[in-house]
C-alpha cells in the first residue's frame, strides 16, 4: 500500500469517527404529545390508563419529587404533566373545576435520560385513573385535554382526546 492510499485511508478513518461522535443538535426544544389510547387497565381491575406519546428533541423532561419548574409565564409549577377533564351535561363540555386542596389529575413525570450523544427523548406517558374518580365525580362521558413541561419551561402543545362513555 501506497503512502497516498495509507493517508486517504487514515483520513476516511478519522473522519468517520468524528461525525459518528457528532452530538446531535436540536431544531426545535419545545416538546410535543399526541394521543394514544385511553382503556381500561388489564393488570389492574376498576383502573383506565390515559396514555399519551411524547417527544423532546433536547430530553430535559422530568422532575424529581422536590423539584419547581418556572415556566415561559414567569410562574413556578410543582407539576410537569397537566391533565384536566371535561365532562358532557346537557349538550355542552364543561371542565371540571378541583378544588384548591385537591390534587387533581396533574403529577410529575419522573427524571428521564438518554445518551449525550442524543439526548433525544420519546416515549410513552401512562396515567393511572381509577374507575371511582368518575363514580365520586358523577360522569359518565369525558374527554380529557392534556400538556407536558420540560425543565427549560416551555409547555408542549394541548392535546384533546375523543370523548369516552365510561
Amino acid at each position: 500500500m501506497n503512502w497516498t492510499t495509507k493517508i486517504l485511508f487514515i483520513i476516511f478513518g478519522v473522519g468517520i469517527f468524528l461525525t459518528s461522535c457528532e452530538k446531535k443538535e436540536c431544531e426545535d426544544p419545545i416538546p410535543s404529545i399526541s394521543y394514544n389510547n385511553f382503556r381500561p387497565s388489564v393488570e389492574d381491575s376498576g383502573t383506565f390508563l390515559l396514555i399519551f406519546d411524547f417527544s423532546d428533541c433536547d430530553g430535559d423532561i422530568g422532575m424529581a419529587t422536590t423539584d419547581t419548574i418556572v415556566d415561559e409565564f414567569a410562574e413556578k409549577q410543582v407539576f410537569n404533566s397537566f391533565i384536566d377533564i371535561y365532562y358532557f351535561q346537557n349538550g355542552l363540555w364543561f371542565k371540571h373545576q378541583f378544588e384548591e386542596d385537591e390534587v387533581g389529575l396533574d403529577y410529575k413525570i419522573p427524571v428521564l435520560q438518554n445518551s449525550n450523544q442524543n439526548p433525544s427523548l420519546e416515549g410513552e406517558i401512562e396515567t393511572k385513573l381509577y374507575e371511582s374518580l368518575f363514580e365520586i365525580l358523577g360522569y359518565d362521558t369525558v374527554k380529557f385535554k392534556s400538556r407536558i413541561l420540560d425543565n427549560a419551561g416551555h409547555y408542549s402543545n394541548e392535546v384533546e382526546t375523543p370523548a369516552f362513555v365510561l
